[in-house]
């Protein structure tokens, strides 16, 4: 029996087949079943159809634009980093690394101020803690052909993999401030294993995994 009480296979000997040892366990999910058809409660029709509309229009699956909007806000601000275009190569040409279909993706995205959540200015040579740090070019401002509204630039060379400090989210928060973006209208698009501390610290209205976004 594992510890939520449930024969994970044939009981063992000396087992009496009792029921399980948490007691409690029918009415955590008696709870966890309410607080969910409460958060998710019916909508008038009307009302989903918009919503329908607005996910395709960002690109969104309906229920992930649903965990974002839960707040009763909009989302108006897509905000991408940077390690999440990158096929491979972090420290080749931008043309040669640049992933084209996540750019197209982006492209056909509608009533939404894209944004590219970048490094420092700089390439980077070498890895450091075990993690490559985010290619950058110094050159232009923006990637070559990505469509981007603005780029907003955090002190953190990894970005997503690892957890922002206080000058990123500093340096966060003055970039959507710059492009009249309120934090908790950006849905954050990444992989990093601190994605969600990022969502959090920047009072974010959500984390899009990049690969369910871009589907890949």
């Amino acid at each position: 029996m594992t510890s939520s009480g449930t024969s994970s296979g044939p009981p063992r000997i000396g087992h009496n087949q009792g029921p399980p040892l948490d007691a409690m366990q029918s009415w955590r999910r008696h709870c966890w079943k309410v607080a969910k058809q409460a958060l998710f409660r019916p909508l008038p029709l009307e009302t989903v159809r918009r919503r329908v509309r607005r996910a395709a229009e960002l690109g969104l699956a309906y229920r992930r634009y649903e965990l974002l909007v839960l707040g009763g806000g909009e989302i108006k601000g897509m905000l991408v980093s940077g390690d999440a275009l990158i096929i491979s190569a972090p420290y080749a040409s931008p043309a040669a690394v640049l992933n084209s279909a996540a750019l197209a993706k982006l492209a056909a995205v509608a009533g939404c101020r894209r944004l590219l959540l970048a490094g420092p200015d700089g390439v980077q040579d070498g890895v450091q803690d075990g993690v490559q740090p985010v290619w950058t070019r110094p050159a232009h401002p923006l990637p070559p052909g990505a469509p981007f509204e603005a780029m907003i630039r955090v002190p953190s060379r990894h970005l997503l993999a690892a957890a922002p400090v206080k000058a990123d989210r500093t340096a966060l928060a003055d970039g959507l401030r710059d492009n009249a973006l309120p934090a908790a209208s950006v849905a954050l698009v990444g992989d990093g294993a601190h994605g969600p501390a990022w969502v959090s610290g920047g009072r974010l209205a959500g984390l899009v995994p990049a690969s369910e976004y871009f589907g890949g």
